[in-house]
């Protein structure tokens, strides 16, 4: 459905927003009317919850990019500053309302946006690896449907964060459903339901061999296509419009119309698009494609079992192809996302880095980093705008920090940023 809500008064501009706090630890809030109404809303909801942020990325920025924030702040406002005010103002009045009503500033909001695109930027720092996914239809899943799962790996400190599912209803455009973070205006964890009938999830592509050119930052050309695309046509179209091959991904995409699924991976001037209805698309950060592979990447992992990428990228083709294979439906999905079988050992039940359900935790050379929460759909679900949903590690394993510190103390300066994750039940978001 596409909304064209009339405009809210000035004094409304709090009421057409919800705010639901549940002990599942998802945060679940609905915003709507003009692009700054909107953002203001979001912005004011988890006013409370922007101080920590600040501390974060300043912490990560330092440890993972080696810069001050204030360098890197300075970097953003002057390289995706002009883009977004020029190439999107709808999106940029709805970051100045988040950063009214969050009491921050623009260029703060567009910093902590533009995290995960700086990456590529900075060459001496590669994306870390952040996700496990795959999207199957046909002869692949019980009942021909689409089925679609996720989890994010992230470091421990930011994880805690990606518990808000945002429900974005635009004046123009289709609604929104999304997994995000406080102030993000894409969902950053990239797991999404749209009225237009569209599902889609990404894994990142580690390794990459460029520097992004920006060009339109990644969050605004996906934000672009979940609001207005139709079609999965529509978003390669967005998302190769300007791209700035920052955050270079393997999209999973599936339409409920048509009940077709598409692999859209997509580096600087390398692409590699598939579609079918009736097959299975999976992704764990190396790119599928060998040729994008060679042209683009430095990556040499994606058939070494001992690595993180290789092994999970086998463990998901034996699943989704072979033990799985037209049985896959949200029960299963839930299963396979949580494995915790290590190919690279034939060892079961051993979460480690190499396990679809990552932990860096438990891995040779530890790090506070992994599995932060579990989604899964179908397209009977997606059609609802729902999806089910874990806060936390998708098998329910917790992580206490100060155990972890004080086992690693090489960590002990992320002690200000490191909190427990707990173990959460899987629910209907």
């Amino acid at each position: 459905m596409t909304h064209t809500n009339k405009p809210h008064r000035k004094h409304d501009i709090h009421k057409n927003t919800t705010r639901k706090n549940a002990p599942t630890g998802w945060i679940h809030i609905t915003i709507s009317g003009t692009p700054y109404e909107r953002g203001y809303q979001h912005g004011k909801r988890l006013a409370h919850v922007f101080p920590r942020v600040k501390t974060i990325l300043t912490f990560i920025v330092k440890e993972e990019l080696d810069i001050s924030y204030h360098t890197y702040e300075s970097t953003t406002t002057k390289l995706i500053k002009p883009q977004i005010k020029r190439h999107y103002p709808e999106f940029f009045e709805e970051m100045r309302g988040i950063a009214k009503g969050s009491k921050t500033t623009i260029d703060f909001i567009i910093a902590w946006n533009s995290l995960l695109s700086m990456y590529s930027y900075y060459t001496k720092k590669q994306t870390p690896q952040r996700c496990s996914a795959f999207i199957a239809c046909g002869q692949y899943t019980k009942n021909g449907d689409i089925v679609m799962a996720h989890n994010t790996h992230s470091d421990y400190a930011t994880a805690p964060l990606g518990n808000i599912i945002l429900t974005i209803i635009p004046e123009k455009g289709h609604t929104i459903k999304m997994q995000t973070y406080p102030g993000f205006i894409a969902s950053g964890t990239d797991w999404f339901l749209t009225s237009a009938g569209i599902m889609g999830c990404e894994t990142t592509i580690a390794k990459t061999s460029y520097t992004a050119e920006f060009g339109a930052p990644y969050f605004c050309r996906i934000r672009q296509a979940m609001q207005y695309a139709n079609t999965l046509d529509e978003y390669t179209q967005s998302l190769l419009h300007k791209n700035a091959g920052d955050y270079a991904c393997s999209w999973l995409f599936g339409d409920t119309n048509n009940n077709s699924i598409m692999l859209c991976e997509i580096g600087l001037h390398v692409q590699h698009i598939e579609q079918t209805n009736d097959g299975v698309y999976y992704g764990a950060n190396s790119v599928m494609d060998p040729a994008f592979r060679y042209m683009e990447t430095t990556d040499h992992s994606h058939d070494d079992l001992e690595t993180s990428s290789g092994a999970r990228t086998m463990r998901l083709q034996a699943l989704l192809e072979e033990h799985y294979r037209g049985k896959i439906d949200v029960a299963t999905a839930k299963v396979i996302i949580a494995d915790h079988y290590d190919v690279f050992t034939s060892t079961p039940n051993s979460a480690n880095a190499r396990t679809i359900c990552k932990h860096g935790e438990t891995a040779e050379a530890p790090k506070p980093y992994g599995c932060s929460d579990g989604k899964v759909v179908d397209s009977t679900m997606a059609r609802a705008m729902e999806f089910w949903g874990r806060v936390g590690c998708s098998c329910g394993r917790t992580f206490d920090a100060k155990r972890f510190i004080r086992e690693n103390p090489k960590y002990a300066h992320w002690e200000k940023v490191l909190v427990d994750i707990k173990r959460h039940k899987w629910v209907r978001c």
